[in-house]
């Protein structure tokens, strides 16, 4: 595939997307920042967490969203509901559970003053009752997020009421990403960054690869197809919000003498990107030797041959981000299977800190003022639908 026969190519089918610079005030503005809180992150589907943070009825997990101003706590029932709360005390705020996990024999106690709640919210006991006449314990329950399962993935909306269901907000997404098994995996390893960057700059070194022959010369682009210095994805699709890339195998793939060793007892990460494996619609992945899904706002999904990785960017103020990276492989029971997830997980660490490093350069920058839009190309189609499914919220359109 040469560079002319793909030039142009994701423009031309997706005219609505524009080809005009963008603003840098949507990274560094305060005002436009404080918009996307109420108008994105109070609205849409956020995925918070997977079912094997809470394998037991009884099972809970917090998490501090800074973007909307809450932390939450998500339980696993006795009944095997999953249900999501303000994680807030109803007699004076605090927070009521205070690891980030835990299990609870179907109640939590607030450890300021003994109020009691059950895994459904319930106000099941009251200190000093006798003192608090005007309370009634009915209405004082936790306060309720709606929440949702997909695939093992466990989601909320903040909204009071919201726009659609789960189902219907994945809807354009879901058949599709629903062919890849993810019944087995349970989590291997875990990355969390703070990084000083606005969190659409991070998200958007994830949605191109076009910066991989020359960023990411010496890790990742040794695992895909590259002519010269440039990258051609093999698909970008854009359904609704959400995207996804599809990244081409490399026509030979000789991986570093470590990286042999640890593939003779599992697949790792970059071997997985250099797989020429396509099996179609029961197999791992329909348009290269990987699809990276991105579900709008803020969360990713990998599908690789043999693992699945997922990413969530949670911003923390207009120039600070979080990003929580997870890698899933089906369950180690031997040694040489430990090496190779090991492997696989230090072996993304320097892209990572490749990544990282260019971020919080590139912001820095920005906040300078010289220069007041940047460009975006064909192969940054998913950059600029990112920011174009921002401002449609932001102005009251999506």
């Amino acid at each position: 595939m040469s560079t002319t026969e793909t030039s142009g190519r994701f423009t031309a089918r997706y005219p609505q997307e524009g080809t005009g610079p963008i603003p840098v005030e949507r990274y560094t503005s305060q005002d436009y920042f404080e918009a996307e809180k109420t108008a994105v992150f109070k609205r849409k589907w956020l995925n918070v967490g997977h079912m094997t943070q809470l394998a037991r009825p009884g099972d809970y997990f917090v998490h501090q969203l800074h973007v909307a101003d809450t932390g939450i706590l998500v339980v696993r029932g006795k009944d095997g509901v999953v249900r999501a709360f303000h994680n807030m005390c109803s007699h004076r705020g605090v927070p009521l559970a205070w690891d980030q996990q835990g299990h609870c024999r179907g109640f939590l106690t607030c450890r300021f003053h003994g109020w009691v709640y059950d895994t459904t919210g319930k106000l099941v006991h009251v200190s000093d009752a006798d003192n608090f006449p005007s309370v009634d314990a009915a209405q004082n329950g936790l306060s309720s997020i709606h929440c949702d399962v997909w695939n093992g993935f466990i989601f909320i909306n903040l909204a009071k009421e919201p726009e659609e269901t789960l189902e219907q907000y994945l809807a354009p997404v879901s058949e599709q990403i629903g062919r890849y098994d993810f019944s087995g995996f349970v989590p291997a390893f875990s990355y969390l960054i703070d990084e000083n960057v606005n969190w659409k700059t991070l998200q958007e070194a994830q949605l191109e690869g076009w910066h991989l022959p020359y960023l990411h010369e010496k890790t990742l682009a040794r695992a895909v197809k590259v002519e010269g210095r440039q990258y051609r994805h093999a698909a970008i699709e854009l359904h609704g919000l959400h995207g996804v890339l599809g990244s081409p195998p490399p026509d030979s793939f000789i991986p570093p003498p470590t990286a042999v060793l640890a593939s003779r007892f599992g697949t790792g990460t970059v071997q997985a990107f250099g797989s020429k494996a396509d099996k179609g619609a029961d197999g791992y992945q329909f348009r290269g030797s990987f699809d990276f899904w991105h579900i709008f706002p803020n969360f990713f999904v990998g599908l690789l041959d043999g693992l699945f990785f997922t990413f969530n960017i949670w911003p923390v103020a207009v120039d600070r981000s979080i990003w929580e990276i997870k890698g899933y492989y089906p369950p180690v029971t031997t040694a040489g299977q430990l090496f190779a997830q090991e492997y696989s997980k230090v072996g993304l660490r320097d892209p990572m800190m490749e990544d990282c490093y260019t971020h919080e350069l590139m912001a820095a920058q920005l906040k300078s003022g010289a220069k007041p839009v940047i460009h975006f190309q064909d192969e940054e189609m998913l950059v600029r639908h990112l920011g174009n499914g921002v401002d449609l919220c932001v102005r009251g359109l999506a």
